[in-house]
Formats: C-alpha cells, sequence, structure tokens
C-alpha cells in the first residue's frame, strides 16, 4: 500500500443557474471585479450577475496570457482600496490575473511588487487569504478556480512565470450557462487544456488513487464532449460535460501538478503565440503512444473506470479526437519550421514540470516526441 495526501480547502458549487449562489453572498460588500472587457459585457448582460458591477471597482483590462507588467500597473492602480471580496470572472487568465492581485492584496503591507515575489520565493508570502476570493469560469478548460497556482507572462523575454503562493480560491462557482456561447476555437483549445490535465495527472509519479479517480473521470467526460461539441457547438449537454471535466481536471493537477507536455507548451506559447490548450495537445498524442509502449499499466485506472477493453483502445481514442480537431495543422500554421522549433528542446526542460513525468526526461526524449509530434 502506498501512502499518499489531498489537500483543495476550495468550495465547490456547480450546476446550470449556480451563479444565482453569489448574490447573496456579495450583498452590501465592496468587490473588486477582475475581468476583461468580454467579460465585463458579459456580466452586464446577464440578469443574474449584473449587480455584481454596480458601484464596485472594475478590472477589466485582462487579455490572453497576462504579462506580468499589466498585473503591477494594475496592483499599482490601486493605491490603499480596501475590498470585502475579490471576484476572478472569465477564462484561466483571468482568474490567474485575479489570484496575482489577491496575493498583493494579503502581502502589500510588505511593500513588494510581484516580480521580486517570483526572483526570490519566501515563506512569508505564504499567508493566508484575508478576504474572500471567489472563482467563476465562463470556459472549460483551466481549472485554475481549484487550483493553488497562478501562471502570469514575461512577453519581453518569452517566459512563462509561475505564482504558487496556497492561492487557491475561497469559492469556485462553476456554471456551465456561462460558457454556452464561447466561439469554436476557445471551446476546442480550453477542452484540449482540460483533457491533457487529466492525462498528465495520469502519467505523473505524484498520482493518487484520488486524483487518478478525479482524471480518469475527466478523460472519459473531456473525450465524449469534445467529439459531440466538434460536431455541434451549441450542444449544451456536451458544454455541462466539459465544464465538470474542467473541474475535475483542474482538481486533480492541484495534487498532481502537471508534466511532459505542459512543459513542451509553455515556449510554444512563448515563442509561436499558441493557444495554451493547443500547445498542450502538440505532444500529447506522442507521450501517449511513449507512455503506452513503455508504461501501459499506468493507464490502467482510466481503462477500468470508462469501461474501456485495453490501453491501446484508450490511445486510439485519444488519437482520433486529435486527429479530428487538426491539433497538428492548426499548430504548423504557427511554427515556423522544425530546426526553430528543436531549437527550443531544452527549454522545454522544466524540472517542476517535467520531472513529474512517469519517464526520465532529457534533451533526446524531448526531440523524439518534438519529432513525432511534428511530421
Amino acid at each position: 500500500m502506498i501512502s499518499w495526501k489531498h489537500y483543495n480547502p476550495v468550495e465547490i458549487i456547480f450546476g446550470q443557474g449556480c451563479r444565482a449562489s453569489l448574490i447573496n453572498d456579495i450583498s452590501n460588500k465592496k468587490l473588486l471585479v477582475v475581468t476583461s472587457l468580454r467579460g465585463k459585457k458579459q456580466i452586464s448582460d446577464d440578469k443574474i450577475l449584473q449587480k455584481m458591477i454596480n458601484n464596485n471597482f472594475i478590472i477589466d483590462s485582462v487579455t490572453s496570457n497576462p504579462e506580468i507588467i499589466s498585473i503591477q500597473n494594475e496592483i499599482n492602480k490601486l493605491g490603499d482600496e480596501e475590498f470585502d471580496a475579490i471576484v476572478g470572472f472569465g477564462g484561466g487568465s483571468a482568474i490567474d490575473f485575479a489570484k496575482a492581485i489577491n496575493l498583493f492584496l494579503r502581502l502589500k503591507n510588505l511593500n513588494i511588487d510581484l516580480a521580486s515575489i517570483i526572483k526570490s520565493p519566501k515563506k512569508e508570502y505564504l499567508v493566508k487569504t484575508s478576504i474572500p476570493f471567489y472563482a467563476i469560469p465562463t470556459t472549460a478548460g483551466t481549472g485554475s478556480e481549484v487550483t493553488q497556482f497562478a501562471t502570469v507572462w514575461d512577453h519581453i523575454n518569452k517566459q512563462k512565470l509561475s505564482l504558487n503562493y496556497n492561492l487557491f480560491p475561497s469559492i469556485a462557482i462553476i456554471d456551465p450557462e456561462l460558457t454556452f456561447n464561447v466561439p469554436y476555437e476557445t471551446t476546442i483549445s480550453t477542452g484540449l487544456d482540460a483533457l491533457n490535465q487529466a492525462f498528465e495527472s495520469i502519467w505523473n509519479k505524484n498520482k493518487t488513487p484520488f486524483s487518478s479517480y478525479l482524471a480518469s473521470k475527466s478523460i472519459g467526460l473531456s473525450i465524449k464532449s469534445l467529439n459531440l461539441l466538434n460536431e455541434d457547438l451549441n450542444n449544451k449537454e456536451a458544454r455541462i460535460m466539459m465544464s465538470e471535466a474542467s473541474l475535475l481536471a483542474g482538481m486533480a493537477i492541484s495534487q498532481t501538478f502537471t508534466a511532459i507536455c505542459h512543459s513542451i507548451s509553455y515556449p510554444l506559447t512563448a515563442h509561436y503565440k499558441i493557444q495554451h490548450g493547443f500547445a498542450c495537445a502538440f505532444t500529447m498524442k506522442s507521450v501517449a503512444k511513449m507512455v503506452l509502449n513503455l508504461k501501459p499499466n499506468s493507464l490502467s485506472e482510466v481503462v477500468e473506470f470508462n469501461n474501456i477493453n485495453s490501453a491501446k483502445e484508450l490511445i486510439d481514442e485519444l488519437e482520433n479526437l486529435i486527429n479530428s480537431l487538426k491539433v497538428k495543422e492548426t499548430n504548423k500554421k504557427q511554427l515556423k519550421d522544425k530546426n526553430s522549433l528543436f531549437a527550443l528542446a531544452n527549454e522545454m526542460i522544466n524540472p517542476a514540470r517535467s520531472d513529474n513525468f512517469i519517464l526520465p526526461v532529457n534533451k533526446k526524449l524531448v526531440i523524439e516526441i518534438l519529432e513525432d509530434s511534428y511530421y
């Protein structure tokens, strides 16, 4: 028997229309709402959520892959403002942006900026959240609403940066209705991110029986819902399934952390501006085949949970999905050439992620994965 532990303090509220549960909680509270311009319009047009922006402080400058300088600029604008609660509303970028702001709110007395916090981590930055933090995803993919870390970017130096200071939200409100009008490309990209997170939790040294359960269910839901959404973007049942799959994948990686596909993906986004989900999925088929050949037993939980006949059948289903979603073709439109891609191999080995993979990772392995993924 192996020993294991699990910790996730986020209160989760899931279901169609469940965003209404927020209104009583925020009544008479001074809110800081962090979102994008699209998110602000979605709030304004939503009869349930309209009250959230009345007489509250709104940051609506969030863009995809938020830049650390942009976050710091918004932090500086806050000055000495005090809030009763913070709301992150939108995709993973908005929630991660809100996590970074929330970190500042609890550390502002230290008079330190985000760049310094990232460069020189200290234990005192792990203090608990001082005000309620609500995460409300409007896409189904990142799982940021139930994880303790946030991704920010240094676009000047083409680097992905991580904040990992117990940044769990207080409450995650996952209302699938908020995803019903997400456009095709974002739907597929975020869905691929969730699917990859789930698989990364399976071919992972840190997996536990509980994380494997979460990931196995997420994989089954993700494959089914992505196939359905690829055929019909208006399939509401598929949207609901994808929201649940995303939540479960997020809960799984909050325990295991991501692995090799994510490690390879961040330079793809930094250098080629490939959307995160597509960047993760670029190598997923190759890595899956590698795991099938070398560590097939690691896939047994997924196979058994989803009543699939064999690990090969599971990977065949994954390959068929990746092919039907045209992942390789979409990515190759933005990749310059194979030489510039392969030149990033060393940069793609980030021990914080690649060391979680169940196989030893070195440059030779990364090149092998890239070659199989590119051709």
